[in-house]
């Protein structure tokens, strides 16, 4: 029997997994929203947040006097730093500890080691006060990207101007959360991009045995509203090469030992440059896609990582290639929308989901991580991407007031 704790927020696909195990003895760490993922029984501690390293480490020790635990998983961004430090705080050695968890969330600590290990990046710096990021923009050159120094997808992501924009920004309501944020803010050189890729790996015992690449649709920070996607490439595709070194490099850089990757890198007229990198699988259709395209799980690798099980790879060699697109969500009050079955009845459609309803109300602003569903696709050649993606705007009917 494993004694597993689980650190987690919204990830329900890598809670279930671990609850339908009959070998686990599982416990959990998690926030108000997302109690409700685990089955009655189960040993969970609520927190208000797993960004407060001190109330997750009291966490852990009211749940060691009940099940004492060998094995922590973390398959959520914002869970990855806590999950290393609680390995580091109890002496664990399975999974990434918090020297290296800390590199792999903290993007500020990140792009230091990167830099000085001779990895491409764009300039940044670390910013204290949003008021700091005039002084850095004047350093860096405008425009500049400001983000949180911790987080995934692209919510609280700005593109400031000059000087100007960040004095009108610095009391916008859009900024709030992002100035509001416990935590440091990143301000990074805005780069011009004509592509972005990403690559998912697999390292065990200190070597990269899976790296797939695959490039988005469009770079993440232009998608508004929906609209995101990316696609398989080839083995021997010349941008999958280079980023496959590049994701060697950062795996080496940042010291990981076990774990499940996701990286992303840009291309454009100052070649490639790593954005940032990942302990943990990729978002929205990210790990249907490359089960359906290599046959190869990545939420049943990163908890074989993290719990000392062994990791099988024998990947599939499927031609054509395997896309996922998200379908948009603007902001309303839902009226009408398509149901996945139509979806599914497109031509290469191997998933589709649907995850609004009629009556779903929706406010903010959207970005990459705001979606109604997501279809995964299979396609013979690349051009014939468009066609099919168009054929899925065309058949998906989403109306608001």
């Amino acid at each position: 029997m494993k004694n597993v704790l689980l650190i987690n927020t919204g990830r329900g696909e890598t809670a279930r997994r671990l609850q339908d195990r009959q070998d686990v003895r599982l416990s959990v760490i998690t926030t108000p929203r997302y109690a409700d993922f685990y089955d009655e029984g189960t040993d969970v501690e609520v927190v208000d947040t797993v960004e407060d390293l001190n109330h997750v480490r009291l966490a852990a020790l009211h749940i060691r006097e009940r099940n004492p635990f060998d094995h922590v998983v973390a398959s959520a961004e914002w869970c990855v730093q806590a999950a290393g430090y609680v390995r580091s705080y109890f002496g664990l050695t399975s999974g990434p500890g918090y020297d290296v968890a800390n590199a792999f969330s903290n993007k500020f600590v990140m792009k230091q080691r990167l830099r000085a290990a001779g990895v491409p990046v764009a300039g940044f710096r670390r910013i204290d006060r949003f008021g700091d990021l005039v002084a850095a923009g004047e350093e860096l050159g405008w425009p500049v990207v400001l983000k949180r120094a911790f987080g995934g997808g692209s919510s609280d992501v700005f593109v400031l101007r000059d000087a100007d924009h960040v004095r009108a920004m610095a009391t916008d309501e859009q900024t709030h959360r992002l100035r509001t944020a416990r935590n440091p803010l990143l301000a990074e050189e805005f780069v011009d991009i004509d592509a972005e890729f990403h690559c998912d790996g697999i390292v065990v015992g200190g070597e990269v045995r899976f790296a797939p690449v695959s490039r988005y649709s469009s770079p993440v920070l232009r998608v508004v509203d929906g609209a995101l996607g990316s696609h398989t490439l080839p083995a021997d595709d010349p941008d999958a090469k280079v980023v496959r070194d590049l994701h060697d490099e950062v795996v080496a850089a940042l010291g990981l030992g076990d774990g499940v990757t996701h990286l992303e890198v840009f291309r454009g007229e100052r070649g490639y440059l790593v954005g940032e990198i990942a302990c943990r699988p990729g978002g929205c259709g990210v790990p249907a896609t490359i089960r359906h395209q290599y046959g190869v799980d990545l939420e049943e690798a990163l908890v074989a990582t993290a719990v000392g099980d062994q990791v099988h790879l024998d990947p599939l060699r499927r031609t054509g290639h395997t896309v996922w697109y998200t379908l948009p969500r603007p902001a309303g009050k839902v009226t009408a929308v398509t149901g996945a079955e139509e979806l599914l009845a497109l031509p290469g459609v191997l998933e589709a989901s649907v995850d609004v309803r009629i009556g779903d109300m929706f406010t903010g602003r959207a970005d990459s991580s705001v979606y109604s569903g997501i279809v995964v696709l299979h396609v013979d050649h690349e051009d014939q991407i468009p066609h099919r993606l168009a054929e899925i705007d065309r058949t998906f009917r989403i109306e608001v007031d």
